[in-house]
Order: C-alpha cells, then sequence, then structure tokens
C-alpha cells in the first residue's frame, strides 16, 4: 500500500504510510508563517493521531523539516501551540507511537529546547525523540525504537 495524503498544502503535507507505520510531516517549501493554516496543521496532525488510536494502531512519527537554512520561522506563539498539542496527545502517543524523529537544520539547539521543556514539563512516560540532521541517524533510531504489542 502506497501513502496515504492526509493533508497537502504549498508548504508542508501530512502522510501516513501503513505499510511502514509511518506517519510523516514533511516541509516542502519555505513559505511565510500563516496563522489560519497553521490551525489547520494542528487540526489535522491531531485528527490523524486520533484515527491511529481508535483503529488500535502504532506508528512512527517523521517530522522531516529539512536540513536547508530557512528564512521563515514559527513564531514563539505557534511553537507554544504545538507544544500544547502535542502534551495534549501525550497519554495516545505513549501508547501508539514507537517514536517520534525530527529531522531538521540546527538539531542541537532544538534539542536542548526540548530538553529543557521536558525538565518543566515532566511527564511520567514519553516515547524516545531525537533531533538530527541525519536521514541515516532517523533510520537507525526508527530502527532501534519499536513499541512492542
Amino acid at each position: 500500500m502506497d501513502e496515504i495524503i492526509i493533508l497537502e498544502r504549498e508548504g508542508y503535507n501530512i502522510t501516513l504510510n501503513p505499510e511502514k507505520e509511518m506517519f510523516t510531516v514533511n516541509l516542502i517549501a519555505d513559505v511565510v508563517y500563516d496563522e489560519e493554516g497553521f490551525q489547520e496543521f494542528l487540526k489535522y496532525f491531531n485528527n490523524t493521531w486520533l484515527y491511529i488510536k481508535d483503529n488500535s494502531l502504532t506508528y512512527y512519527l517523521f517530522i522531516n523539516l529539512g536540513i536547508c537554512k530557512k528564512e521563515n520561522e514559527l513564531p514563539l506563539p505557534a511553537y507554544i501551540k504545538l507544544i500544547k498539542v502535542i502534551t495534549d496527545l501525550n497519554d495516545l502517543i505513549i501508547k501508539h507511537c514507537h517514536c517520534i524523529s525530527i529531522l531538521t537544520e540546527g538539531s542541537e539547539k532544538w534539542e536542548n529546547a526540548y530538553n529543557l521543556i521536558t525538565k518543566l514539563w515532566n511527564p511520567p512516560e514519553q516515547r524516545p525523540l531525537k533531533f538530527t540532521q541525519s536521514q541515516n541517524e532517523v533510520d537507525l533510531f526508527f530502527k532501534s525504537n519499536r513499541l512492542v504489542k
């Protein structure tokens, strides 16, 4: 079975690949931030996790932000909204997500920010997460972090 496109916009797409158990968010263009579009993204992101849970599935989450420098960054309120959605989904992610990998330029900076956030918000459980600039590291991380059912 091929990838299923959940949502496709100028700047990104969200796909599911049932065969590989892969839930992917791809940044495909560096576009100016749009609040309405970001809210749509968050809604689809959230609803895709609800679909995964409702169907008793388990997926890897791959967020591909690319490794090229971006001119258009998300504003701080957008990051706060994204973190809120992810924290709200934490109980679901614990049971339905093997692990999360984020491919991005400046991965060390994001890893440090994530570590700070998780010190402030300390959930009792969370799935493994890796920020990296290497597709090879993503692949190895996914191979070594899988939920056992």
